[in-house]
C-alpha cells in the first residue's frame, strides 16, 4: 500500500515543476528562433519570447474582461473586451526602450490613445460596452516593453490579462517582456 503523505508530496512537487516551466517559457529564449528577425519592426537582434507569440485562444469580443496582447510577423497587438454591456474603462500604459508606432482598432467615440513626445510611451483609454476596442504597435527594435493595464481605475489581477496563443498571465501588473537573443 502507498504512503499518502509521498503521493502529496510528488503532486507538489509536479505542480512546482510545471510552474517553473511555465516562468521559463516567458524568460528563457527558445533554439528554435534565430537571434536575428526580420518582422513589422525591422531587423532585430533577437526575438520576443515564444509565449507572446499568437493571438490568445480565449479571447473573443464579450469574452472574459482584461487585457489580452499578442505578437505576430505584424507586430504588437492590444485588445480589451468584457462580457456584459455595461461601460467598463480600460486604461494603461506601455513603455519602450525605442520608439513605437501605433493605430487604434475598432475605437468608438471616447477611446483615445496618445505617444508621447519621444514615442517610447503610449497611454490608452478605452470605453467599452462589451465589445473590443485596440491598438496595434510596433516597437522599432525595442529590446522590453513595461506594461500596465487598469480597469475602472483599479490595476487589474495577473488572471486578467492573457499573454500569447497560451494566455500566459504575467508574474505582476505591470509587468516586462524582454526580447531575448
Amino acid at each position: 500500500m502507498s504512503d499518502p503523505n509521498t503521493h502529496r508530496r510528488r503532486r507538489s512537487l509536479r505542480s512546482i515543476g510545471m510552474l517553473a516551466a511555465l516562468i521559463a517559457a516567458l524568460v528563457v529564449p527558445s533554439a528554435a528562433f534565430a537571434a536575428t528577425t526580420t518582422t513589422a519592426e525591422g531587423t532585430c537582434d533577437g526575438q520576443w519570447p515564444t509565449s507572446a507569440q499568437g493571438k490568445p485562444a480565449t479571447f473573443v469580443s464579450g469574452g472574459r474582461a482584461g487585457d489580452y496582447l499578442w505578437h505576430n510577423a505584424n507586430g504588437w497587438h492590444l485588445r480589451v473586451t468584457k462580457v456584459s454591456s455595461v461601460r467598463a474603462v480600460f486604461s494603461g500604459r506601455i513603455r519602450a526602450d525605442k520608439p513605437i508606432t501605433v493605430t487604434g482598432v475598432l475605437l468608438e467615440k471616447g477611446d483615445t490613445f496618445t505617444l508621447s513626445a519621444d514615442k517610447l510611451t503610449l497611454t490608452y483609454r478605452f470605453v467599452n460596452h462589451g465589445r473590443v476596442d485596440g491598438l496595434d504597435f510596433t516597437t522599432a527594435c525595442a529590446e522590453r516593453l513595461v506594461i500596465g493595464g487598469s480597469m475602472n481605475g483599479a490595476k487589474l489581477p495577473i488572471g486578467r490579462i492573457w499573454i500569447g496563443a497560451g494566455g500566459i498571465h504575467p508574474l505582476q501588473n505591470p509587468f516586462v517582456l524582454r526580447r531575448v537573443h
